[in-house]
């Protein structure tokens, strides 16, 4: 992506969900998003390009950033992600209630089912997942722990969208119409309405090769108190044709398991 694409984006994303986020904070966490596996490294001037600020305002926020430990000199003028996210990837391993809690349940339920799960969890428009269990080898989702994907694909994402509240439901489709009627799930905020009250009627969203086309999963909802979405978990298994018994079976026990840690997470 050019610099001039990445800025648009970043416009893009001023969506009315983080109108109150102030400018400054905001345009520092976007410092942030700008270092991917593309891109691990920026001068200031293209961060400052970027984000569309003076050069005196660039190296203030590079300053902070790097003082925080956010972000480090990569040599030659140029800044790499910092020493901190290693610090904080460790604390969220051994912290994080629904890493503590998840895997045990995902365990014992992909045991039972002879496949895969992931856990997943959402901020914005992204879905993360942060934890993947499997009894066969030969099942390999992309959705690898850290890696974003979009809140409208795919079974994990979508066992989260449809259990959003309505107001930020219509916020997105405000933000995301083309996307999301792209993806199928409507051209109106009324067919979006609608298309998230059938997948809760449902309980699940069952998606067949929607992120990785030789996979298919049956995503459901984690909810604390029956109405705090947290996240989901969703069962993954090879693309195939199921009875209805089989179907069946895979959401009783991936409900099963989602119950189990909303039990553990509300006892907390």
């Amino acid at each position: 992506m050019s610099l001039s694409e990445t800025a648009k984006q970043i416009a893009k994303d001023q969506t009315p969900a983080n109108k109150g986020v102030s400018s400054s904070l905001y345009r520092l966490l976007h410092v942030i998003d700008l270092f991917t596996p593309e891109r691990p490294v920026w001068t200031a001037d293209e961060i400052g390009h970027v984000l569309n600020v003076s050069r005196a305002t660039q190296y203030r926020y590079i300053k902070a950033l790097i003082k925080a430990g956010l972000l480090a000199s990569s040599g030659n003028g140029t800044y790499r992600l910092g020493p901190r996210f290693i610090v904080i990837d460790r604390q969220i391993r051994l912290s994080d209630p629904l890493l503590r809690h998840g895997p045990p349940a995902m365990a014992r339920a992909c045991r039972v089912l002879g496949q895969a799960q992931l856990l997943c969890t959402y901020f914005g428009n992204q879905v993360i997942s942060i934890h993947q269990e499997s009894m066969d080898a030969k099942i390999r989702s992309s959705m690898e722990r850290g890696r974003p994907f979009p809140l409208f694909r795919g079974s994990p994402s979508r066992a989260i969208l449809a259990w959003l509240p309505e107001t930020e439901l219509r916020s997105l489709m405000l933000a995301h119409a083309p996307t999301i009627k792209e993806a199928g799930l409507g051209g109106t905020w009324q067919e979006l309405r609608q298309w998230a009250r059938s997948v809760r009627s449902d309980g699940y969203y069952h998606g067949r090769g929607e992120i990785d086309v030789d996979l298919m999963g049956v995503g459901v909802p984690i909810l604390l108190n029956g109405d705090e979405l947290v996240g989901s978990l969703t069962t993954i298994m090879p693309l195939q044709t199921l009875s209805d018994r089989a179907l069946q079976n895979y959401i009783d026990v991936t409900h099963a398991a989602a119950e189990e840690i909303a039990d553990h997470l509300s006892a907390r």
